[in-house]
Order: structure tokens, then sequence, then C-alpha cells
């Protein structure tokens, strides 16, 4: 076997000693036609010639111990150590053979050392004691045999290569260990080996993080039983095992649960592969295991959230519908309620037609309420918002809400003493009221209690309304709360859903909740519910509390006749049956219309009579050029001209642009021509 490593040191005094080794380990090589070469080819086997080809070593010689520990030294240093010494035993003066190979053994403790002597007078457990590792040292004795001496050579060169190799190897199987245990112990993933039974004979240190556990209290332990959350978990985990064994093959990204140290639920994606021993059965499993929790959870949420899209979009359809239906179904009570009113003041009380217009008003009255409703669900309904205070709302409500619980109902009020400040719609907070104690009657029982309160809350952290929606901040908060039959979960889902109702047939549209949710958006506010089969219900009302404290008059209506006037209106309407009501109710109030049926036309009119025009009374949306883009260009023109917005249905880009400007009100359809002629005088005489 070749040698790596040929590199001798000769420490002696004796110079012709020198000589005998270097013919011995590092012989000049003979001329090719040389006598003596000759000769050697002449008695030498060629056969054999290429097996037995003199070995050559690299030699080195020193006459004193110092100086051959200086040249080991230099040479450990270039990372050409030596691989064999040979030392005589006596060199004086200076330092004897022993004493030599002691300090060199201090810096080398792999060379291989050959102590040569003719006599000593040191025996050689004294010198083994002095160097202190006798498989590192051999004796040999002057005069010596030349094939001794060059076989010595071989063996000992080839002896510290194969240490050396050895060494190598173990180091590089160390730095292998040490990366595959750095992999392992900072990889998030838990390692593991288990025996064919399941017990664990290594985990990584990642199962304190996972499951609490450390190492020490899982080796030993069978995976299944420690580490199952369910029975039912453990069983079909081990049965993943028993097929793998059976089959020889891997298991992969198998989802499945187990139980936590504290008692929580850690969900896991385990891959492993089963370990054959030299007979070709398996013995055990080698596998990795990923934390899926945070994976499962964030599925869950995802889930949860699509649903809401998708809700919200149905609700967005809806509300859409809605407005176009309101609008048209506006218009159409307009005229209806119009000329009824009409007919009831030109007709006297005692005629028979009276109770029949009477039965026309309220059916119209009710369509209109129903048609509020949709818009409030719809979050389109036009607010006069204002700073009001909402315990100040609900005392003066109260009589109208004793009025719809029944004589077994204990109604009861808890307003907090300080001053609850808004800026809302005060009819919308009367139909959330409404809408809230008229769902709590329904729900409790005889000698059934609800209780009405507000006060005054401070969110720190984010909190879900009953969207999950996160909000916080400074609320006044209105709850609702009933000891009734409380709700279900299925069915808390969809209390707010239009024309959702759990009442009988013909007992109710299903748009009380859903009334109540479009207002309180509409609002910037949420809601939160608290329930419990059996045990009542609380609905929580949060509405931002303002920053303003003057509190605004809500304007007074007062029942004198209807007022009329000389002005002269522009009345621009595209609904042909509204546009003839309201011009025949105002000619007869005495006023000079000049009518229009679009945005376009109004403006044309407008252009030629500006100094008649004494007020702008206009529908907002409107085929071709709308109410409020019309007004915009009308009021640069004239500033001051007082504007009335007539709305069925208003979107919020189009509403949104004029209604809170000097001069102008806005009027909700359908109305009568009472409340009409009431809102044009408040804006001429303004």
């Amino acid at each position: 076997m070749q040698v790596d490593n040929d590199r001798i040191l000769v420490i002696d005094d004796d110079r012709q000693i020198w000589k005998a080794y270097q013919e011995v380990l590092a012989p000049e090589p003979l001329s090719s036609d040389s006598p003596l070469a000759r000769i050697k080819a002449l008695i030498e086997d060629n056969s054999v010639k290429a097996a037995v080809e003199e070995k050559r070593f690299t030699v080195s010689f020193a006459s004193q111990g110092q100086e051959g520990y200086g040249l080991v030294l230099e040479a450990n240093k270039r990372q050409a150590p030596f691989a064999v010494i040979f030392l005589d035993i006596r060199m004086p003066p200076g330092w004897d053979g022993v004493e030599t190979a002691a300090n060199i053994r201090r810096i080398d403790p792999l060379v291989e050392i050959v102590i040569v002597t003719a006599f000593s007078d040191r025996s050689r457990a004294d010198i083994a004691r002095v160097l202190g590792t006798p498989s590192k040292f051999l004796f040999i004795r002057k005069p010596f045999d030349a094939e001794e001496l060059k076989q010595l050579a071989l063996s000992l060169t080839e002896k510290w290569n194969i240490g050396c190799r050895e060494a190598r190897q173990r180091n590089a199987l160390s730095r292998s260990e040490a990366r595959f245990r750095s992999l392992v112990e900072t990889t998030s993933d838990w390692v593991w080996e288990a025996d064919r039974e399941g017990t664990l004979i290594y985990c990584s240190p990642v199962s304190e993080r996972l499951f609490g556990f450390s190492p020490e209290e899982l080796l030993g332990k069978n995976m299944f039983a420690a580490l199952r959350a369910e029975e039912k978990d453990s069983l079909d985990y081990e049965q993943i095992f028993t097929n793998s064994a059976k089959a020889e093959v891997c298991f992969q990204a198998i989802e499945h649960r187990c139980l936590h140290k504290d008692g929580g639920i850690v969900v896991i994606e385990s891959s492993g592969r089963p370990v054959l021993g030299e007979d070709g059965q398996v013995t055990g499993f080698r596998g990795i295991d990923r934390d899926i929790t945070a994976r499962i959870q964030g599925e869950k949420e995802k889930k949860v959230l699509e649903e809401q899209i998708r809700h919200t979009q149905k609700l967005e359809a809806l509300g859409t519908l809605a407005g176009g239906v309101a609008h048209d179904m506006n218009n159409i009570l307009t005229p209806i309620m119009g000329y009824c009113e009409l007919a009831h003041l030109s007709i006297g009380p005692d005629h028979p037609l009276q109770s029949s217009l009477d039965v026309i008003d309220k059916s119209a009255r009710r369509a209109a309420n129903l048609i509020r409703q949709i818009l409030a669900f719809s979050r389109k309904q036009v607010m006069e918002t204002r700073v009001i205070n909402l315990n100040t709302v609900i005392n003066d409500f109260a009589k109208m809400l004793m009025r719809l619980i029944r004589e077994d109902v204990e109604l009861q009020f808890e307003l907090c003493d300080d001053v609850c400040v808004i800026e809302a719609d005060i009819g919308q907070m009367e139909q959330i009221l409404l809408n809230l104690v008229v769902n709590a009657r329904d729900a409790v029982s005889s000698n059934g209690k609800i209780i009405i309160r507000t006060g005054l809350t401070e969110i720190n952290y984010p909190i879900n309304d009953i969207d999950h929606i996160p909000f916080g901040g400074s609320y006044i908060v209105l709850s609702v709360i009933d000891n009734g039959q409380g709700i279900d979960q299925e069915t808390l889902k969809m209390i707010f859903d239009p024309f959702f109702t759990t009442k009988e047939k013909g007992k109710g549209t299903g748009m009380g909740l859903a009334t109540v949710h479009g207002i309180v958006r509409q609002h910037n506010g949420h809601i939160r519910v608290e329930t419990l089969q059996g045990q009542g219900s609380s609905f929580h009302i949060y509405i931002p509390k303002t920053t303003q404290f003057h509190l605004d008059t809500e304007p007074q209506k007062t029942a004198e006749e209807i007022a009329g006037g000389e002005e002269t209106l522009l009345l621009v309407e595209d609904d042909p049956a509204v546009r003839e009501m309201i011009q025949t109710s105002l000619t007869e109030l005495g006023y000079k219309v000049i009518a229009a049926a679009n945005g376009n036309e109004g403006l044309a009119l407008f252009k030629e009579n500006i100094k008649a025009v004494d007020l702008v009374l206009t529908d907002i949306v409107m085929p071709g050029m709308g109410g409020p883009a019309m007004a915009a260009l009308i009021k640069e023109i004239h500033p001051e001209l007082p504007v009335v917005f007539m709305t069925g249905y208003a979107s919020d880009q189009e509403f949104h642009t004029q209604p809170h400007q000097n001069g102008v009100t806005i009027l909700q359809k359908p109305f009568q021509p009472r409340e009409l002629a009431r809102q044009l005088r408040l804006a001429l005489d303004r």
C-alpha cells in the first residue's frame, strides 16, 4: 500500500551513521548502463522487479536533540510533519535521546519514535515511564540489519499514515454529526426515531416547544400514548405505522392531533419511513413532524372571511335591488298619498268617501313604512343627523314603547347619569328602539322583562361586532335586554338578514333587525349580541360618541293650516305622476310653478327665468343630469337661492354631494302636500 507521508528524521551525533541510514532508506538510483546495474539485471527476476522496486524515503538529519527538536517544530509549522524519528539514546553534550523524545512528544504526539542504542544505562521501563506512550516508540540496537531497518521504516510510516487517515475520518464523521445535530436542533420541525412498537429512542429538542415535553420526558415512552389527544387519534396514527411497516413504504404529510402538556391541542403534519435491520425486517421508524396548528386556524379564519364576503356581497346586491325598488315605489306612493290628502281637503268631513280615503291613506302609509325599512337596511335612507342626547330621545319615546308591549311584560329603563351625546338621526334612533323592543317582546313569555340601558364605554383593545369587524374607541352603548328564550347559534347567524323571520307566516316581514343593522351601519356603529338558549338575549348598539357638546334642537312641527305663497318655484321631477301632483298642489296653494322633466331642462328654464325663480324643488335621481349636478350649476349663478331636494332613494355618491350645504333641504318621498308646503315655507322664510 502506498503511503502518504515518507518523511523520516534521524537524530544521531555520529555522521558515519548518517551515511548508513542514507544508503538503506534513500539509496542513490543506479545508472542503467553501469556495470553494477547490468550484473543486477542478470541475477534478478524481471517478472517481480516492479513489485519489489526499492522504496526511497525522504530523510533529514540532526546531530543533537535540540537541533532535531527544532526540525520537528519547523516541519509541523509547514504542515509537513515527520512520520518516523530514529533517535540515538546517547548524544553528549545536551539532551540525551530520552529527553529529546519526551520534548518532541509534547509538540507532536503522533510521530513514531525508534530508540537506537548500542547500550544504555536507562531501562526500557524507565524510558516508557518518561515518554508515557509505549505504543508510539520502539527499540533497535546497533549495529542494525539493513533489511530490518528498511522494513521497520516501511511499517512505521504506514502505521502513521493509517492513523492519520483514521483521524481524518473520525474528524469528518464528527463534523458531519455536528452538522446533522445542528440542523435537527435548529429546525422548527420535530425529528424523532422510534422502535417498531412506537417507543421513542431519539427525540429532537423541538419537542419542548411543540408539545411542552422535553426530550428526556419523552424518551423511552410510547409516542402514540404519550402524545395522543383522544383514543381515536392514537389508534388512527398507530394504524399508519402498521400499514407503513407492512408495505415497507414511507408515509407523508399525515395530519393528526396531539396533546400539548398544558392540555391544548396541537395539529401535526407527520412524515416518516420504516427502518430496516440487517435481516431486511422493519426494526423501527424515523420521521419528522411539523406543527400546522396556525395553518389550520388560518384556513378556518379564511373560510369564515370568505363566507362573510359572500354574505356582504349578497346584502349589497339586495341593497342595490331594494334601493331601486324603493325609488320606484316611493314615486308611486307620492301621488297616491298626495291626491288622497287633496281629496280629503276638497270634500266635507261627512262625505261617504272619507272612510275609503282613510283606508287608501292608511295602506299607503304602511307601504311607505316598509319602504323606509328597506332603505334603512340598504343604508340608503336619507339621514337628518344632529347632535342629540340619546337619553332624552329614549325618555321622549318611552310612552310609545310602553304601548307596544303586553300588560304581562315589564319594561325597565336604566339610563346612565352622564349625557349620552351622539350625532344621529332622531327618527332612526327611535326606529332602532322600536324594532329591538318589539323583537324582545316577541321573545319573552308571560311575566317577561325587558330592560333598556344606556352607558358610556371606552374600548382600549379592539373587539369584534356581529359581522366580525374589529372596533375600538369611545362609544355610547344602547342595550336592549330580555329574559326570553334566547337564540340558538344557527339562527343567530341569520337574524340580521332581510326577510328572515322565526315568526309564523303573516306575523312579520323579517325586516326589523335588518333595519336596525342598516341604521347602525349608516351611523358608523356596531352591534354585539349576547344570548344563551333559555336565558334571554342582550342586543348592544355601539354609536360613536361625538366630540361636540352643543345639542341641536329639533324643528317644531305645528298643526297649523297648510301655508301657501305667491313665490315662483322651479319644479324638476322626471316622474310625470309625481310632477303633476306636486304642480297641482302648489298651484292651489298660490305658488307659480315652472315644471321641468329633467336636470338639463330645469337648468335651461332657470336661465330663462333667473330673476323670477325664488326656490328650486328637484328630485335627486333623474336620467341625464341629476338634481345635485343641476343644483350645483344653479348655485354658481345664484349662491343664495334655496334648494329643496326630493328623494325616494339616493345613492351615496349622488346624495352626499350637497345635502349639508347652506340653503339645502332634503325631503323624503313619499310625502303629503301638507309636509311639502311646510318644508317649502321654511326654506323660503329662512
